[in-house]
């Protein structure tokens, strides 16, 4: 196996580069973009409901009752 310019390895039964990011074996796709663990899937769903609850709150409405 011949690694990418970047070092990655490119996994045909996955269709992902493997790679080393930040000092953690990460996936990429094959267009050089990182894959998001679950564990920041779940942070940035939070963020995103938060922002979400926060707006709701401006507008008067109290998100837990929708």
């Amino acid at each position: 196996m011949e690694p990418n310019p970047q070092g990655w390895l490119w996994s045909q039964q996955l269709g992902l580069y493997l790679g080393v990011d930040q000092e953690n074996l990460r996936f990429f796709t094959p267009e050089g973009e990182l894959v998001a663990t679950p564990e920041e899937v779940a942070q940035q769903e939070k963020k995103r409901s938060d922002r979400l609850a926060a707006k709701l709150r401006e507008l008067d409405i109290d998100p837990k009752t929708i």
